[in-house]
């Protein structure tokens, strides 16, 4: 890795100003920003094609377009600004970042139960959205500066607690949508920076044990004859609120891998106590995780999940959104109904049909072929991303590029499966497709920055 570039701040002169932004041209990464306005341009066109039946129809499209000027403008700002930059202020940007997340609980609106937004006239804005890239640039940042420290467990620590901190403030919204996103980016930029296994798999091993446990006590409401008084299921279920049950599940947890590890011992099996004690951290840590995710999720998203599990549960309620998605993707067939002809969407029969679901109107539209040709758009979109992080010229640069294509990855897969059925409907966007301002905004903010990793590598 070549040695770390100084920002430029303040140029000398103005002929230096000019030759520095002629490199930044002549290096421009062409295929990204094309891909990614072509992404754009058909989020607008099926966004008015959605939003056709709706009252505000024409509010909805303007507020999307002045979205996507604003966004280009952040694009071509961040293209021509030292990326480096990011890297030398993590703590003011941390700071920020909480900041945010924490003024929106006491200042910000309430929409679907949800206190999330900053409203700004006939606009509002998202904080989760800016804090999403503005955790990436810090733990990017850290672990850049701790490049020969990533096989210790403080250096792993202090990003996890970064990326903890953030998803609590969001689930005090609550929004658990949003938080799904923060683990897989810093699992992504954790491996890519040196992180041993052990840890890796430590956070992994977490995160799923967390829903597998929120999973669980989902399908136990399904099965209410498993639930008598007395049996263990029952034990097991109120025991993932906070009480009796739960002080005494850890107990018996405890004394298990307490008994576990003793018995070992007798057998003259080398293990460390420490590891034992480890794995009960873990596992406590995740079931508390999943009691407070149970009792702080809405009526809604709890019916969400379990629908997932049960599908014929609520056919015309929370079951209804994934049924037409799936019927309005299949309806498409090969070349679609046509542009702006979909019936499913005029009709009104696809909920959320511009903003979660905006893939189901898509499909119906322009059929397989114009579904495929977006899919392949989103796929040059993570090449590109993961292209100009092996070629970085700084470790900062790559870990920053690797974060920002997993987040893209992440969201247009889990959106693709949820509108598909293979996922619960979890309120995410579809990044440069799906309605809101402040995640297109944010997306392009995250392009620009990886314009400006691609054309710096060439810049001095």
């Amino acid at each position: 890795m070549t040695e770390r570039l100084k920002p430029h701040f303040f140029l000398t002169s103005l002929r230096e100003r000019d030759s520095l932004v002629q490199k930044i041209v002549r290096h421009f990464d062409w295929i990204l920003f094309l891909d990614v306005l072509a992404l754009c341009i058909i989020g607008v066109v099926m966004i008015y094609s959605a939003s056709l039946r709706l009252k505000s129809h024409e509010l909805i499209v303007s507020k999307q377009s002045v979205a996507l000027l604003v966004g280009i403008a952040f694009l071509f700002l961040l293209a021509i600004l030292n990326y480096q930059v990011f890297e030398i202020y993590p703590r003011p940007i941390l700071m920020f970042s909480i900041l945010l997340l924490l003024s929106v609980l006491f200042l910000g609106s309430t929409y679907r139960g949800t206190r999330a937004w900053f409203a700004l006239g006939p606009f509002s804005f998202q904080p989760s959205e800016v804090s999403k890239l503005l955790v990436i640039l810090v733990v990017a940042g850290w672990c850049s500066q701790k490049e020969e420290e990533m096989e210790y467990l403080k250096s792993v620590f202090v990003p996890f607690c970064i990326v903890l901190a953030h998803i609590l403030l969001i689930l005090l919204q609550p929004d658990f949508g949003s938080t799904l996103v923060y683990f897989p980016v810093l699992i992504a930029i954790l491996y890519v920076a040196g992180t041993p296994s052990i840890y890796l798999l430590t956070i992994l091993f977490y995160a799923v044990v967390s829903l597998g446990f929120l999973l669980l006590h989902t399908g136990f409401s399904l099965r209410p004859p498993l639930l008598e008084t007395g049996s263990i299921y029952s034990f097991f279920y109120k025991g993932m609120k906070f009480g009796k049950e739960f002080f005494w599940i850890h107990v018996s947890a405890g004394s298990l891998i307490l008994f576990l590890w003793w018995f070992l011992k007798g057998l003259r099996y080398r293990v460390s106590w420490v590891s034992f004690l480890f794995v009960f951290l873990i596992l406590s840590v995740s079931w508390t995780s999943s009691s407070y995710l149970t009792q702080a999720m809405k009526g809604y998203q709890r019916k969400r999940l379990m629908v997932f599990i049960q599908p014929e549960l609520d056919p015309m309620g929370a079951g209804y959104h994934v049924i037409q998605s799936v019927v309005a993707l299949g309806s498409g067939q090969m070349t679609g109904k046509g542009l702006f002809s979909g019936t499913q969407g005029r009709l009104g029969f696809l909920p959320e049909q511009h903003t979660d679901f905006i893939f189901s109107v898509l499909g119906e539209e322009l059929g397989y072929v114009g579904s495929s040709m977006v899919l392949i758009f989103y796929m040059v979109l993570i090449w590109r991303a993961f292209a100009i992080a092996a070629g970085s010229r700084d470790r900062f640069g790559m870990l920053t590029a690797v974060g920002i294509g997993t987040m893209f990855a992440f969201y247009a897969i889990l959106n693709l499966a949820m509108v598909m059925g293979f996922a619960p409907v979890a309120g995410l966007p579809l990044p440069f497709l799906s309605y809101g301002g402040s995640s297109l905004v944010i997306s392009l903010a995250a392009v620009g920055i990886l314009l400006s990793i691609h054309s710096r590598r060439f810049t001095y």
